[in-house]
């Protein structure tokens, strides 16, 4: 009798400890498991992600982050941050708000959060949504005077509402600050003009870009533009053969003045000049476009149709539209 409950005692104990190191086993096996899901190491997951600019999985974690109550600044922003990459600017415009609370005086979180407001208002053509980019673009600016990408913006933002003066008062004051390239802001300003139809002004404004910048292509090409506008071809064909010289591998003005040979009809001329541009980029669709078009024009159809497909597919609408009048449909 005894020995039968010496017995019985014993294998009590062995199942009592058998119990414990089955539930410390399945305490560890947990803790093991979970271990991935600390909001420590989702947070450097997420940080990780985003350093990698791969937007969407860091936006899943630091969704999983902020879930598990991680907050701060930096991780408001790099969320808010990930989403605009990934078009979703209501939530990044929420984040990058969460993030000025908690440190109300950074510069580019105020960037960040009128790069969002703008890029909305373009989806959506919301002239108010413009101006409140505005807004937080200022106040980076305000805060950080060297922050060139905010005078940009704030200037794109004025230009999409029909405001080029308050556009112009912006590139001005970055020209004042002598923080930034003079060429490049009377290149803006030039725009401004032209966008207003201002042509001789505009010419004034790319010329200041290029005595400030003698190599800088875009504005003598620009200042060809303003020629044409004024019916001044010749002075049009010389600023665009003189950003030829500049940078030959630029191809912009091979692409213009092909075009002004092109309406002189003289195809062969404006030919050669095409073929000169896509040596450079042969997957330029402009040009593509353009070589395509002489073609047709001089009756070579079989070239026209293989550069304007070229062009087509490289996403050109008015390539489309020209092989749809020659009967050709490209789905």
């Amino acid at each position: 009798m005894f020995k039968n409950k010496s017995i019985t005692d014993k294998n009590l104990v062995f199942s009592v400890i058998l119990t414990l190191l089955f539930l410390f086993a399945c305490a560890g096996a947990y803790i093991y498991i979970n271990s991935g899901y600390s909001k420590d190491v989702i947070l450097q997951k997420a940080n990780t992600f985003y350093i990698n600019e791969q937007y969407f999985m860091a936006a899943k974690y630091y969704a999983k982050a902020a879930e598990l109550k991680a907050d701060g600044a930096d991780l408001y922003r790099n969320y808010a941050i990930a989403l605009t990459k990934l078009s979703n600017y209501d939530s990044a415009v929420k984040y990058l708000k969460l993030s000025l609370e908690a440190d109300p005086h950074n510069p580019e979180t105020f960037y960040c959060l009128g790069d969002a407001l703008y890029l909305k208002a373009g989806s959506s053509n919301s002239s108010d949504k413009f101006l409140q980019a505005v807004q937080y673009l200022e106040k980076a600016a305000t805060l950080s005077p060297e922050m060139e990408k905010a005078y940009l913006l704030i200037g794109l933002c004025y230009r999409s509402t029909g405001m080029q003066e308050n556009a112009r008062a912006w590139y001005r004051r970055a020209l004042l600050s002598g923080n930034f390239s003079n060429a490049g802001f009377y290149n803006l300003i030039g725009h401004t003009f032209r966008e207003e139809e201002r042509y001789k002004e505009a010419a004034n404004y790319y010329k200041r870009a290029i005595h400030s910048d003698f190599g800088f292509v875009a504005a003598y090409c620009n200042l060809g533009d303003m020629h044409l506008k004024m019916n001044d071809t010749q002075n049009a064909f010389d600023c665009y053969e003189k950003a030829a010289d500049i940078n030959p591998n630029y191809i912009v003005p091979y692409l213009k003045i092909g075009a002004l040979y092109a309406e002189q009809n003289n195809f062969d001329e404006a030919i050669s000049l095409y073929l000169r541009a896509l040596q450079i980029n042969p997957d330029n669709d402009r040009a593509n476009y353009l070589l395509g078009i002489a073609y047709k024009n001089i009756g070579r159809n079989t070239e026209a149709v293989e550069y304007l497909k070229k062009a087509a597919y490289r996403g050109s609408d008015e390539a489309i539209y020209e092989l749809r009048n020659i009967g050709i449909d490209l789905r």
